[in-house]
């Protein structure tokens, strides 16, 4: 399964992908440590990232989890979105997302997360969608709310980051908004 934008796709991480991954991981560890620490915590070297593609394959083939690498026209890993939390009672999921820092600020997590968006309503038949960053990650708050999400609270000391506690913005989307 791929999801096409622009030059680029969306898919399912692969065991085949831990090279690029782990170095993808490699090169973006300081800004990934306070937005993705237990990625960035987990993923040390090529055994580690192995062990933690298979999770994250697994956790697909049960709905649990799912993570799509972002791949450019040259088959080069450029970031990650990632959907968790999910719960198919409501049914409604989480997501989270980044990119190698040489992309940022070229639009392509907001075209990306507009034809995720797209799956996860029309083929996952999700209801809600959600976000939470911290209140002081301004990309990725830009990124929810230029695809529609909206602010539906703040939660206080919601996360921890290896400085401390942090707030979230929590942000949401449903079916027929985007």
């Amino acid at each position: 399964m791929t999801i096409q934008f622009d030059n680029f796709i969306l898919r399912p991480i692969q065991e085949h992908d831990k090279v690029q991954f782990l170095t993808l991981i490699d090169r973006n560890r300081v800004r990934l440590r306070d937005y993705f620490p237990v990625t960035s915590r987990e993923i040390t070297d090529l055994k580690t990232c192995k062990n933690y593609i298979k999770q994250k394959t697994a956790e697909a083939n049960k709905r649990e989890h799912y993570s799509f690498v972002i791949e450019d026209e040259n088959k080069r890993l450029q970031g990650l979105f990632i959907l968790k939390n999910l719960d198919w009672w409501v049914p409604k999921c989480e997501l989270a997302y980044f990119i190698d820092k040489d992309m940022e600020g070229k639009g392509i997590m907001t075209r990306g997360l507009s034809a995720l968006i797209k799956y996860c309503f029309d083929t996952l038949k999700m209801n809600k969608l959600f976000i939470l960053t911290s209140t002081d990650n301004y990309a990725s708050r830009k990124i929810a709310e230029k695809n529609g999400f909206k602010i539906e609270g703040i939660l206080r000391q919601n996360y921890r980051i290896p400085s401390g506690l942090v707030d979230n913005v929590h942000y949401g989307l449903l079916r027929g908004e985007e």
